[in-house]
């Protein structure tokens, strides 16, 4: 075992199994994982089912370096099985239960897996001692001299790819250690057998990761929100004391709701809570310390560079308002010009990042030889920032999510901050609409606030207009609906309400 350490942070390359076992053998007792019908799971009992599912792994002949699908229930038998998997050294790949159809032919043609564990499908087994868990086995080619990132990899996320392939995100168990003990040094430090809360879905590479392996690796108990209910999330973290989190901006507008319309009055346990995935408000993180007691922390990361950089809980008011936070210790956040050169601080260019908690690539097959680096090794991350002087930085646009009306770019997330601003609007997603003459134009998709009156396009533009937006950056059309459509992730799903928005406008 390798011991890391950068600026005061210390992590080492132990495996996921390995961490649990020791904490196990320390406190068997202590208190592992709440499910979400509030059953509570001791380490013993969870290591006695996790090595339940290991004792099936090694009697199908799986070991190291074998991949395993595994399907990202939010339960301790997932949990059991992650653990489980690590413990016979292959590699833990979740994926969410509700993958299409499509994506999941292209994982069983190029992943070469060695099993899936999940629910039940054709050909497969129960597995013993647990609910309802099976596995299912693959017919594995023959096995190939694996290269330096799949002997490091003990972790395959998916991310959507442009092509319609998934993306195969390879991490080390060293990237991963790193990243969720990077959050709990920013989040202020966290006390032996703190509770965190798991709001975010495990079919992910950054939703495993700062869930079950948080959890497990660093001794906190976890406790599950499924299915996502804000006063319930408010609830269960007030029970256990829950002291980390982290989620995206819509669930914690979703808990302010709560607070607004008296749900809930009681001020968080929590210690912060890390929120990124999408654009948020300077208002959302003030109402969140207002109403609830948040301490929310805005972050900036991605699947192939989990967490990297944060604000602090001691940071100003107006810096969590206004930032994406500083640099992780030992990682660079840098921006950069179209010739990858890097641009002096202030200057606005996209994204690249290096650090321990950066992937080791992308699986073959599934991205590999795609990911876009610099000469010198920066991950180039497809957004634009703005890198100041202190060291904070501003996530500004994404470069591949542009409107562009006219040979006019416009950067939905800047009209959807100005948009959450207006007082009706509980969320919002700005979509490009086919445009015969211009090319594209924009829609507002808004989910009105309870109580307050219906909306029109002119009201909206009238808003943007009092707040100083270009006129180039009005949307010129406006659907109010009454549910927002979501990823598996929590984050507003674009394609899917583009798809809504084209057909209720007539733009097909």
């Amino acid at each position: 075992m390798n011991t890391y350490e950068i600026d005061g942070l210390t992590w080492t390359d132990a495996s996921l199994w390995q961490q649990f076992a020791a904490s196990c053998d320390a406190q068997p007792d202590a208190l592992a994982v709440v499910e979400a019908d509030g059953r509570p799971w001791t380490r013993a009992e969870l290591r006695r089912l996790a090595a339940a599912i290991g004792e099936t792994l090694r009697e199908k002949g799986i070991g190291a370096h074998d991949r395993v699908l595994l399907e990202g229930r939010k339960n301790v038998q997932t949990m059991a099985a992650a653990l489980a998997i690590s413990s016979v050294g292959a590699v833990i790949c979740p994926f969410t239960p509700d993958l299409g159809r499509a994506e999941r032919q292209i994982l069983d043609e190029r992943l070469g897996h060695a099993a899936l564990i999940g629910s039940a499908e054709e050909g497969s087994e129960p597995i013993r001692e647990t609910k309802d868990l099976r596995i299912s086995l693959r017919q594995r080619p023959e096995r190939q001299t694996l290269d330096d990132a799949e002997r490091a990899a003990v972790l395959i996320g998916f991310t959507s790819g442009t092509t319609g392939v998934p993306k195969g995100v390879m991490h080390s168990s060293a990237a991963m250690n790193y990243a969720v003990r990077a959050c709990a040094h920013v989040a202020g430090g966290l006390a032996a057998n703190d509770a965190i809360v798991g709001m975010v879905p495990l079919g992910s590479a950054p939703g495993f990761t700062f869930s079950v392996h948080f959890s497990l690796s660093q001794g906190h108990p976890l406790v599950i929100i499924d299915p996502w209910d804000p006063l319930q999330a408010l609830t269960m973290m007030d029970k256990y004391s829950c002291r980390w989190g982290m989620c995206v901006p819509t669930h914690l507008v979703a808990m302010l709701e709560c607070a607004r319309n008296g749900a809930w009055t009681k001020r968080s346990p929590l210690k912060a809570l890390a929120v990124g995935g999408s654009s948020m408000t300077a208002e959302l993180i003030a109402d969140a310390e207002n109403l609830l007691g948040i301490r929310a922390l805005r972050t900036f990361g991605m699947s192939e560079c989990m967490g990297h950089a944060m604000t602090r809980p001691g940071d100003p008011l107006e810096v969590r308002q206004h930032s994406d936070g500083i640099s992780f210790p030992g990682t660079r956040d840098e921006a950069f010009d179209g010739d990858l050169k890097m641009l002096p601080r202030g200057s606005r260019g996209q994204a690249g990042v290096k650090g321990p908690s950066l992937f080791l690539g992308y699986f073959k097959g599934l991205g590999g030889g795609a990911a876009a680096l610099t000469p010198d090794g920066f991950y180039l991350t497809g957004d634009e920032i703005i890198c100041g002087a202190d060291g904070y930085l501003k996530v500004v646009g994404r470069l591949k999510d542009q409107i562009i009306r006219g040979g006019y770019n416009i950067d939905p997330a800047e009209v959807e901050a100005a948009l959450l601003r207006h007082p009706a609007i509980a969320q919002v997603s700005v979509v490009g609409v086919p445009h015969a003459r211009l090319g594209e134009q924009a829609c507002a998709v808004c989910l009105i606030r309870e109580g307050h009156p219906a909306l029109q396009l002119a009201d909206l533009t009238e808003h943007l207009q009092s707040i100083g937006l270009s006129k180039k950056k009005w949307p010129e059309h406006m659907l109010v609906v009454a549910d927002m459509v979501y990823t598996t992730t929590g984050k507003l799903n674009k394609k899917v309400m583009q798809k809504k928005v084209i057909e209720a406008l007539g733009l097909g």
